[in-house]
């Protein structure tokens, strides 16, 4: 993992601190504060007022995929560079055709061809034509590509087209420039990199690309319970440990470098040697140890550093126990440290909600929520009333109309939902149930289903 140029925490600057994250006097205290209990609109204001791009890089551009361009792109040239042809046919002058039909042929003499790569040295004169590909440069004095269709090059007479229909009279040219001038920002700085953008900075002759770093998010899973499958089955009393894998893959999605720091057992010496293997990171997530439970040590040994909390519990659930906060570094920016609770549903709702907003707001996307639609909920929707719920669901339509279920039992501690799931259905805090038949709002997940509808950006005012 490399160090960053540009700050990913906050703006304060608690002075020189070590290298290494000693034990400090506490500077939060878990045990003793009171729960924020914020509202998510709040939790995602503080998360992403830490959030700034990080530093700019210059790759080739088949590399560029997914990433946030961080300089605009100018256009060399006009695109097209000249007149083109939109059609196999006959580059002439209209006034040559007119009143040509099936009934009533007019006769051109071919004087040249345009393939794709060439050019045709000269002006086509009155009652001349030039054969030419699509794609060609249309040659001066023509205004007019017949297509292949309307013409008949067997009348006997070398060297002369017979057009035979004048509907075309005036088209299939694409005038020079038509996509853009020379000159012209093609594509602007903070746009993210898709096909299409692609296509585009191809056009305008960009083999490389200037864009934002991709965030190292170191990973850091924790309890004695648990049991890495790289090692085999698991021995009696251990689970297999999820919770690392499913944020791995989301970071990846997201555009992230996931960077899976192994488990830390229920110890604060473990415990601060993987936070020690984290200091390179852009940011970290920590899985587990966010409750109030004896063995829930990552609140006490971040409380024994100089970590700064900016929140810790959200009104939101499953995934209620979750902190964010920073732990400085000497000469580098702070260390964004996200806790999210150890339940494998709890740690993939958070990463979705508050987690990866932060991770692409850092790779310099404007853009930082994913799309939500409205659907009918296709049975009872139920959640607590004084938090904002996310209910795993798997999306259908039927009769056009987009509709939302259960994926599965929505405990936390579950993963058969997860895999089921399309998206996020949300129930608003006040609101402790959404009838079937009634709209509801779901956060789209990775999924295949390709559902689309009355989107818009997670966060924003209906």
């Amino acid at each position: 993992m490399s160090s960053r140029s540009e700050p990913v925490g906050g703006s304060e600057s608690y002075g020189d601190t070590p290298a290494r994250f000693e034990p400090h006097a506490a500077m939060t205290d878990f045990e003793s504060r009171v729960a924020d209990w914020l509202p998510i609109g709040e939790a995602l204001k503080r998360i992403l007022s830490a959030a700034v791009p990080l530093a700019t890089e210059v790759v080739p551009l088949d590399e560029s995929l997914g990433r946030v361009l961080a300089t605009n792109v100018v256009a060399p040239t006009g695109v097209p560079p000249w007149n083109s042809s939109a059609m196999d046919g006959y580059a002439v002058r209209a006034e040559d055709i007119t009143g040509a039909s099936s009934h009533n042929h007019v006769e051109l003499l071919v004087g040249g061809a345009v393939l794709a790569a060439t050019r045709f040295e000269g002006q086509v004169a009155a009652g001349q034509a030039v054969r030419i590909m699509t794609g060609g440069a249309v040659p001066d004095g023509a205004d007019t590509v017949v297509r292949v269709e309307d013409t008949d090059r067997e009348d006997g007479q070398p060297g002369v087209i017979v057009i035979n229909n004048a509907r075309d009279s005036g088209r299939h040219v694409r005038p020079a420039a038509e996509d853009w001038n020379q000159g012209d920002t093609v594509v602007a700085a903070g746009t993210s990199i898709g096909p299409g953008q692609i296509a585009v900075l191809a056009s305008a002759h960009a083999a490389e690309v200037s864009v934002h770093q991709r965030p190292v998010v170191a990973i850091i899973a924790s309890g004695d319970e648990l049991h890495d499958i790289d090692s085999g089955p698991p021995p009696p009393h251990r689970i297999p440990e999820s919770n690392s894998r499913v944020v791995a893959a989301a970071v990846r999605l997201a555009g992230g470098v996931p960077v899976r720091l192994g488990i830390a057992k229920d110890d604060a010496s473990d415990i601060h040697a993987h936070l020690e293997k984290a200091k390179d990171a852009d940011f970290v997530i920590t899985l587990g140890g966010a409750s109030m439970g004896e063995g829930d040590l990552f609140k006490r040994v971040l409380d024994d550093t100089s970590f700064r909390l900016a929140f810790w519990r959200v009104k939101l659930r499953p995934g209620t126990p979750t902190s964010f906060g920073h732990l400085p570094r000497k000469d580098r920016p702070d260390l964004a440290v996200f806790g999210l609770p150890g339940n494998p549903a709890s740690a993939f709702v958070t990463f979705e909600v508050l987690v990866r907003p932060f991770l692409r707001a850092v790779a310099g996307h404007t853009r930082v929520h994913r799309q939500v639609i409205s659907v009918r909920a296709a049975e009872d929707l139920r959640s607590a009333k004084g938090i904002t719920g996310f209910l795993r669901v798997a999306l259908t339509r039927t009769d056009g109309v987009a509709q939302a279920t259960l994926s599965g039992p929505q405990g936390s501690g579950l993963v058969n939902s997860l895999g089921a799931a399309d998206g996020l259905a949300m129930i608003p805090e006040g609101v402790d149930l959404i009838r079937l038949g009634d709209e509801v709002d779901v956060i789209l997940l990775d999924s295949p289903s390709g559902l689309s509808a009355h989107a818009s950006d997670f966060g924003q005012a209906r």
